[in-house]
């Protein structure tokens, strides 16, 4: 459904935008847009899918967390002490977070071995006078 109604917004974006008339298209496009977002029917049907959707969301949300916990029962029975607290761990302690050392910034960006004006950078992949350092002949 939300691939079909990418196209119909493709379809209808090309349209205006290949028009040659395209202010005069783009106003059509929008008034009948407008009537039938206004259209009490049209609203009255959105009102009652949003209630649909916000009446079903702690159903799904139930369901979801029994099937997890479905799942996580599966599991340890299939893997015995999965879920235990690992050796040196207590069952009631948080998990310990570490931080990451900072990383000092590098300052010197390009260590260039000559970087004066007219340097011969063939040796550090650059250019030289001739043209660019690699073994390509010039175009002619």
């Amino acid at each position: 459904m939300k691939g079909k109604a990418l196209f119909a917004v493709g379809v209808a974006v090309g349209y205006v935008w290949g028009s040659k008339s395209w202010p005069e298209v783009y106003r059509r496009l929008r008034g009948g847009t407008e009537k039938v977002l206004n259209n009490p029917d049209v609203q009255q049907n959105v009102h009652q899918a949003t209630e649909a959707v916000q009446e079903s969301v702690p159903d799904i949300l139930d369901n979801l967390y029994d099937a997890g916990k479905k799942l996580l029962e599966k599991v340890e029975t299939l893997f015995p002490g999965i879920s235990a607290p690992k050796s040196g761990q207590d069952s009631n302690s948080k998990p310990t977070v570490t931080t990451v050392p900072t990383v000092t910034s590098d300052v010197i960006s390009d260590p260039a071995l000559d970087d004066s004006t007219g340097a011969d950078w063939t040796d550090e992949g650059g250019a030289a006078p001739e043209g660019p350092a690699t073994n390509t002949r010039p175009r002619s």
